[in-house]
């Protein structure tokens, strides 16, 4: 048997509001101790390891499945009325403690917001904020369009999930993040107040749908989006080249991108080509696709000083690219396991690459301490470090390795997140990344969430 923690401070309160919840959505509201449990954590491996040890890292008091915006409405004015805490679930694919219901009270799942309707006429897709990505890339390429928003958790995560952490995906250096082919959404505020904004190419004055992207549930729940969408690319092709330094790739990334934005380009340092693709060197993967194709193969070849070695790494890249099992299959073997990535300028890239992997690799039980860059820009990058290590106190290892890696950032000019968010892990640093603009986030939060119901002390500590 686990060992449940006790009730929380508010089983009482949701005890008295179970039947007004009833009413609304009948058997689709469980105290079920399996429906509690699936919704106690996300992903992190600091969770995966208490589950292991018959721990769970909280518990909410029950769990909500609505099917539509008004349920969800009416969801958050009962319980907002009775300051009862909600976490939003979508997949539960993050990995930075993000939705953990440490104050107990109600899980809202997404997942029954599942609908997908598609505009041909005007190449958009609403969506409901619980859509896996999977089905939904599925059902577009079958009707001969695609999203191109193809993060690894691509099988696992949903709409709404991308908006909440502001996603990145593995085509993002051609086709843009989450942020860029979101054009409209709805979201019900804590007080049950349904926002839905009106959906134009472009328009002056403030565009207060942005205040949502990446506030990881802080400010209401986000139940559909309208996004872009794109025809199948008609030609692609696929090259592979090897250098001896990263220094070297990462220069020719840069000179690349002052012209050119590939559909996809991928740098991996000599330990991860090593494992990878069997390759003693640095591997760059390029995809570029569409009607341009061919001329800019073409620009890659003149641009790219690195030996060219053909389509297979990018093959099998392709083909592993959404195995997700690594927490899976060490944290079960004692070993921690995690990511951490961050984003920086061009001018300081390399020093944020050696700096973070010294920082990681310097922590008493580190074992492995790789990097790949995974998503590039006109005037930057975004560097994705994987760790493993083996300690007597696995929570002290891996928090000392967060510790190391975000003072290190910060040091350095670079983001605490690129796309996996902040949640708790990264709480503590997030005030000096934001500067001035924390106060303002805070008072956001106050004036969405007065009575502080939302995803409670998860991104804010003293909320």
């Amino acid at each position: 048997m686990y060992d449940i923690i006790k009730k929380s401070k508010y089983s009482d309160k949701v005890l008295d509001v179970l039947p007004e919840l009833k009413k609304i959505m009948g058997k689709r509201v469980s105290t079920d101790i399996a429906d509690r449990i699936a919704y106690c954590k996300d992903f992190n491996p600091l969770h995966l390891r208490a589950l292991l040890n018959r721990k769970i890292p909280a518990l909410p008091d029950a769990v909500v499945f609505p099917i539509s915006v008004e349920e969800v409405s009416k969801i958050l004015q009962i319980l907002n009325s009775h300051s009862i805490p909600v976490y939003v679930f979508g997949g539960s694919s993050g990995v930075i403690d993000g939705n953990t219901p440490y104050c107990g009270g109600v899980a809202l799942s997404t997942l029954g917001l599942d609908w997908i309707k598609i505009y041909d006429d005007e190449m958009v897709v609403d969506v409901g904020a619980g859509v896996i990505g999977g089905k939904l890339e599925h059902l577009l390429n079958h009707k001969g369009y695609t999203l191109r928003h193809i993060p690894q958790s691509l099988y696992c995560s949903t709409v709404g999930g991308w908006i909440a952490t502001k996603a990145s995906g593995q085509f993002s250096t051609g086709y843009g993040n989450i942020e860029d082919i979101l054009l409209n959404m709805t979201v019900v505020t804590p007080s049950g107040e349904v926002l839905k904004g009106k959906r134009f190419p472009r328009k002056a004055s403030v565009d207060l749908k942005d205040i949502f992207v990446g506030s990881e549930g802080s400010f209401g729940v986000i139940c559909s989006a309208e996004l872009m969408i794109r025809s199948l690319p008609s030609k692609q092709y696929k090259m592979a080249f090897m250098y001896e330094s990263m220094d070297m790739a990462v220069e020719d990334a840069q000179k690349l991108l002052k012209s050119l934005k590939p559909a996809l380009l991928r740098i991996f340092d000599k330990l991860e080509s090593l494992k990878n693709f069997d390759v003693d060197g640095v591997v760059v993967l390029l995809i570029v696709e569409g009607e341009s194709a061919e001329y800019n193969r073409k620009f890659v070849e003149e641009v790219m000083r690195g030996e060219f070695i053909g389509e297979y790494a990018v093959d099998k890249w392709l083909e592993n690219r959404f195995d997700v099992s690594d927490i899976s299959r060490f944290v079960p073997k004692g070993v921690i396991f995690d990511t951490i990535e961050v984003s920086c300028f061009w001018k300081n890239a390399m020093d944020v690459y050696r700096d973070i992997l010294r920082a990681i690799r310097e922590v008493d039980g580190t074992l492995l301490a790789t990097c790949h860059a995974s998503h590039f820009y006109e005037d930057g990058l975004c560097f994705y470090f994987t760790f493993a290590g083996i300690s007597s106190d696995y929570e002290a290892y891996y928090r000392k390795v967060w510790e190391k890696a975000m003072d290190t950032a910060i040091k350095l000019g670079a983001s605490l997140s690129h796309h996996h968010g902040i949640g708790n892990i990264r709480q503590r640093w997030i005030s000096k990344e934001m500067l001035g603009y924390y106060t303002l986030f805070k008072d956001l939060k106050s004036f969405f969430d007065p009575r502080n119901i939302m995803n409670r002390g998860l991104i804010l500590k003293d909320c």
